[in-house]
């Protein structure tokens, strides 16, 4: 405000000094009032400049705001489409930017199959000069290939074994004496293998047992198992010489698997399903998982067709199937179909984020999470719970599965009207547990059993072979189901090395009882 004076000279209380007044320093009064009016003048400039600033932080904090709220919703979008992509290889092909160009040395010729380079020497495991325990084999009664009888001649040399294994965690090797029998039927040399031995073969297989647990089960690569068996026992092998240890095994794994399949197919209860993306040599492919209770099957395939699982359960399929929300499973002729809650659950919490608090699409995602968490915990707590309460949770859910699928005018964003399409589409499959106590609201059952499997892939990367991923698959379905029914993993192994698929099958079936949760 400017600063005023009355100037008049002859004004009855006018001041004689107003040009050098004695309180201003000898300063005139004039020269002070104009002094301040110009610093007022100042002030106000500045602080219009300081309004002026501070509107446009504020418009730049808004706008920091907004586009840190389209960030996250991006990021989150990101996150979900790179969760739910799966690009088949049919697409892959088909796709001219992924087509690999030819190099100019290129010539029609199928490439080399992978090993050591012509004329390169082969390893071979030195054959022991003297052994720590002896074992007399007798000659078999009946021929192993053609069941004929057997003759023995005594009067030759017996022929020795020697094989290398690991005794109560010590090396040993061990003498096998083979008398020498022929088949009066096919002319055939006839030996039968003696207690812990693979004819033919220089390792035992209690050490073949090791290494695959350590391989399929510990998760170890396939370069360090060697390695960690040498230092902690001194036993020395090579790393082809774990894949050959598959290979041994392979037949009985796969007969063995086969049974699996079948109970898992003839199961007329709960049956959970669910697939994992697998590399095969450089290749997307998958591990399908179908699992009971007891018994749980591991599939290798290059498709993630629908047509896998069918050919697995069969046309006839009498028990409930649960899985997610694939739409490959949609034809898959079950009795019933169980959809995972937890999926439904966990797409409207990620969901949510994209959407303004107090907004209808808002609301519709916390009622269908609410709506999640009473069915869960209606199935954990059902066995402690009265008829009377029993009905009125059931009478509820399907009330509110009822209300969430009428609710559809007013949802103001595209997700929630997504979700609420997806709830709409398998309506008759979000409460099959309610009339079937065997049947889970989720599918977290085939979650945990894909998870070890999940867990090599990040270790060793895939497979090169088509064969090596499939008996993966098959020591996968003997040891998780070995797990279930109470069996030692390391001693399914060792009796797939050393006997008939039947008597493995008999020894995992009759174990103590199923593992617990």
């Amino acid at each position: 405000m400017a600063v005023t004076f009355c100037f008049y000279p002859k004004h009855e209380y006018a001041c004689p000094q107003l040009r050098h007044c004695p309180h201003l320093g000898g300063a005139a009064l004039g020269t002070v009032v104009l002094a301040a009016n110009e610093g007022d003048e100042g002030f106000g400039w500045l602080n219009r400049q300081l309004d002026s600033a501070r509107k446009s932080v504020s418009d730049l904090v808004a706008e920091n705001e907004v586009l840190k709220r389209q960030i996250e919703k991006l990021k989150l979008e990101l996150k979900l489409e790179r969760q739910t992509k799966f690009a088949t290889n049919r697409q892959r092909q088909t796709d001219p930017s992924s087509q690999a160009q030819p190099s100019d040395n290129a010539s029609g010729r199928k490439p080399r199959k992978r090993g050591a380079p012509l004329g390169h020497p082969g390893w071979f495991r030195p054959t022991p000069t003297h052994y720590d325990a002896l074992v007399e084999v007798p000659a078999p009664a009946r021929c192993p290939r053609c069941r004929g009888p057997v003759s023995v001649y005594a009067s030759q040399p017996p022929s020795g074994h020697f094989q290398e294994d690991l005794i109560d965690g010590r090396r040993q090797v061990t003498l096998f004496r083979h008398p020498v029998a022929r088949c009066r039927s096919c002319r055939l040399w006839a030996q039968q293998p003696g207690e812990g031995e693979i004819l033919k073969s220089m390792i035992g297989p209690r050490l073949r047992a090791m290494g695959l647990y350590l391989r399929h089960d510990i998760g170890i690569s396939l370069r360090k198992v060697p390695r960690a068996i040498e230092d902690l026992f001194g036993f020395h092998f090579t790393p082809a010489a774990l894949i050959g240890f598959e290979k041994l095994l392979s037949g009985t794994a796969e007969s063995a698997a086969e049974d699996i399949r079948k109970k898992v197919a003839a199961s007329d209860g709960a049956v959970n399903a669910d697939e994992t993306y697998w590399l095969l040599d450089g290749q997307r492919a998958y591990y399908w998982l179908h699992a009971t209770e007891q018994y749980i099957h591991f599939q290798f395939d290059t498709s993630r067709a629908g047509e896998v699982s069918r050919e697995l359960l069969g046309e006839n399929f009498a028990g409930t199937l649960v899985t997610d929300c694939y739409s490959a499973y949609d034809a898959q002729g079950a009795k019933a179909k169980q959809k995972c809650l937890s999926h439904l659950a966990r797409t409207a919490r990620d969901w949510q984020k994209l959407t303004v608090p107090d907004s209808a699409a808002y609301s519709f995602f916390q009622a269908v999470k609410t709506w999640v968490q009473r069915g869960c915990e209606f199935h954990r707590q059902r066995a402690g719970l009265s008829s009377r309460r029993q009905a009125d949770e059931k009478a509820w859910l399907r009330k509110e599965l009822a209300r969430l699928v009428a609710a559809a005018s007013e949802l103001d964003h595209e997700k929630a009207v997504t979700l609420q399409e997806r709830i709409r589409r398998y309506a008759d499959c979000w409460l099959v547990f309610l009339d079937d106590p065997r049947v889970p609201p989720t599918n977290n059952h085939a979650e945990r059993c894909l998870r070890p499997l999940v867990i090599l892939r990040k270790i060793i990367f895939g497979h090169r072979t088509p064969s090596g991923a499939q008996r993966m698959g098959w020591i996968m379905t003997i040891k998780e189901t070995a797990k279930r029914h109470g069996r030692r993993v390391i001693d399914v192994l060792y009796r797939l090395c050393t006997q008939f698929p039947d008597r493995v099958l008999r020894y995992i079936y009759g174990g103590p009882g199923m593992a617990g949760s």
